[in-house]
């Protein structure tokens, strides 16, 4: 298990109230970090920060739709000021768009706004949150942690623009990284298989302990295991930038 001592540091964590990003406010605010939980669903948002701060965790409610630009900006702000700064910014929020698998072969269903919209939520979002929020980073010296998927190195996502978007996140981390040397370090991650109780993706993948039965670590990661390299490329990583880790089951061996 991988632990480190946050006291005194504050994040904000996108998509944070459900799935993968709940998971990771759950272990940096076990480690002792103030987090400001961003999700687009509010009620849900406050479920959480009443069951953490019931806790003893510091966490506190930061909503926003990251598809807007000033909803962006405004969440970012207020809780900067709340958290007197920000030294990690760990974007978990994606979603699929569609529920349905569109195979990569069905262009027709492949429309314009689809593709709009996936990679509204799902790429310029990392954007638009790490925009709003370099100068706290740069003051900081922080870090930022994005979340993209195997789908986007290999594809089998479930859909061309949602397979596209995430390797976008693998790029964008690389040119951020360059962007905002040497006083920020930007990585990424890239899940494969996730266990269905840490998921709140809408495509539920019922064959996915089948799926994975055949990787060289048999079944799907936990979200405990994925914050954890979250924690480790926030919290330590000192001389990684730029990388975006294949956190895979061994599904690349």
């Amino acid at each position: 298990m991988i632990t480190a001592d946050l006291q005194g540091k504050s994040a904000i964590i996108t998509g944070g109230a459900s799935g993968l990003g709940l998971c990771a406010v759950e272990l940096f605010t076990e480690m002792g970090c103030t987090v400001a939980i961003c999700d687009v669903n509010e009620e849900r948002i406050n479920a959480q920060v009443t069951r953490l701060s019931e806790m003893g965790r510091h966490v506190l409610p930061a909503p926003a739709d990251l598809r807007d630009t000033n909803a962006v900006d405004n969440m970012v702000k207020q809780a900067a000021e709340a958290m007197g700064g920000i030294d990690y910014l760990v974007n978990v929020a994606g979603h699929s768009v569609t529920l349905e698998i569109i195979p990569p072969g069905d262009l027709q269903s492949q429309t314009e706004q689809l593709w709009q919209d996936i990679m509204s939520v799902n790429l310029m979002s990392v954007f638009r949150t790490v925009k709003a929020a370099e100068p706290y980073l740069r003051e900081s010296k922080g870090a930022v942690v994005s979340t993209s998927s195997m789908s986007g190195f290999r594809s089998g996502g479930s859909s061309t623009p949602y397979c596209v978007a995430k390797g976008g996140v693998a790029t964008l981390t690389k040119e951020l990284a360059r962007g905002l040397s040497p006083d920020v370090r930007v990585n990424a991650i890239a899940p494969m298989y996730v266990d269905p109780n840490d998921t709140n993706f809408p495509l539920k993948w019922e064959s996915v302990f089948e799926d994975s039965k055949d990787l060289p670590i048999p079944r799907p990661g936990t979200g405990r295991e994925y914050a954890e390299v979250m924690l480790f490329l926030c919290a330590g990583a000192g001389y990684m930038t730029g990388e975006t880790l294949h956190v895979d089951g061994g599904y690349n061996a």
